[in-house]
């Protein structure tokens, strides 16, 4: 992979509290959410590396909108698979909708009310005004927001890479069948060949 300054952009896709932390409300439904923190790690770097080689850094926030009387807008599909949303989480305002304190501000957040990134948000409109045609796609769920994310960006001719460790879900075995599918339209690599790509961008130390 080759990165030119200013053709590129990082994508975080719904690293949020609610999602990733041991207390938020996936964690207290009990889903595995260690499952989902073992790519923090890689995920802090890159997007710290990003920053100091001027990528922009776009972070979706999985948005949950609600009537006047506080029923879910639109989420059947997804309220379907976890009932408990019904009731709370990914709230405008709740503590639990906000990034993980590991990541650092990214210089877009976009509130995002469906799977993929480019549904109901100004990703499209930002990306092209400042002359974006690479996508470099990290966070989770690898077969939900990630894949959906990915397919819309191809749909318009964005070019796109997910970097595999830096990519998650709660099953394994649709992890892996979500990147093995992909990686036929598009380029999966992992953090450390980004990574070595970036660095002719970098300041030297960094």
């Amino acid at each position: 992979m080759t990165i030119t300054r200013g053709s590129t952009a990082l994508l975080l896709l719904d690293l949020q509290r609610d999602f990733l932390d041991p207390g938020g409300v996936y964690a207290r439904h009990g889903l595995p959410v260690e499952r989902l923190r073992g790519i923090i790690p890689a995920v802090e770097r890159v997007a710290h590396q990003s920053r100091a080689a001027h990528v922009p850094i776009f972070a979706s926030k999985f948005t949950i909108y609600t009537s006047p009387g506080g029923a879910p807008l639109g989420l059947d599909h997804i309220v379907k698979a976890r009932p408990f949303l019904l009731q709370e989480g990914f709230r405008l305002r709740d503590p639990g909708r906000e990034l993980i304190p590991e990541l650092p501000r990214p210089d877009y957040e976009l509130d995002k009310p469906r799977f993929s990134a480019f549904h109901g948000t100004p990703l499209e409109v930002l990306l092209r005004s400042l002359g974006i045609d690479t996508v470099v796609l990290t966070g989770i769920v690898t077969h939900g927001g990630v894949e959906a994310t990915a397919r819309d960006a191809m749909i318009r001719d964005f070019s796109v890479v997910i970097l595999e460790d830096c990519v998650a879900a709660f099953d394994e075995e649709l992890h892996l069948a979500s990147l093995r599918g992909m990686g036929i339209y598009l380029t999966v690599m992992d953090s450390a060949a980004y990574l070595r790509a970036l660095a002719p961008l970098s300041p030297r130390g960094t």
